[in-house]
């Protein structure tokens, strides 16, 4: 009886074994894509940050020359502050710290702002990949445990195989 309880084990435990090598490639596979999609996700996340610190950076250059433009000078150009009325270049300068100022904000925000779309769009992302994770620890867990019943099976077997052998020598 032992033999056949034991080959049944094995088939049933070999049949388990498949069907969780089957989960676990398709886990793999599922944490593949993930994987990739929040790479892509970052990458685009991190070119559009830098599009928009250029963006603010490009407008408060403007700011800056455009002020300079309307003191009568030019800012790249140090010998055009000669003949500058004091007055405009007092002006100028606190435009430039104004500008200064409205730039370090709008980073801030821009920072903040990209921080909450960062989130929103990559943590159901990392939460599957991190559900897949817990999955496919669980499924090679219970590989590892199948290994060892299926070996169980297979002593069972090779021992009750004893009982099939005829005794030649009369019993003694």
């Amino acid at each position: 009886m032992g033999f056949l309880t034991g080959a049944y084990l094995k088939m049933t435990t070999a049949r388990m074994r498949l069907q969780l090598q089957h989960e676990l490639t398709s886990i793999m596979s599922q944490m593949n894509r993930v994987t990739k999609q929040i790479g892509q996700a970052e990458k685009m996340l991190a070119a559009q940050q830098r599009n928009g610190d250029m963006m603010l950076r490009q407008q408060t250059m403007q700011s800056v020359f455009g002020g300079a433009n309307f003191a009568g000078f030019d800012p790249s150009n140090p010998t055009s502050l000669t003949g500058v009325d004091a007055q405009k270049l007092q002006g100028f300068s606190v435009l430039q710290q104004e500008a200064n100022y409205r730039y370090a904000n709008a980073q801030s925000v821009w920072a903040n702002y990209f921080d909450m779309v960062k989130e929103a769009q990559l943590e159901p992302l990392k939460a599957l990949e991190e559900n897949l994770a817990v999955r496919k620890a669980n499924i090679e867990s219970r590989l590892n445990l199948l290994k060892g019943q299926e070996e169980a099976a297979q002593n069972m077997e090779k021992s009750s195989q004893q009982d099939f052998v005829p005794q030649y020598t009369g019993g003694q």
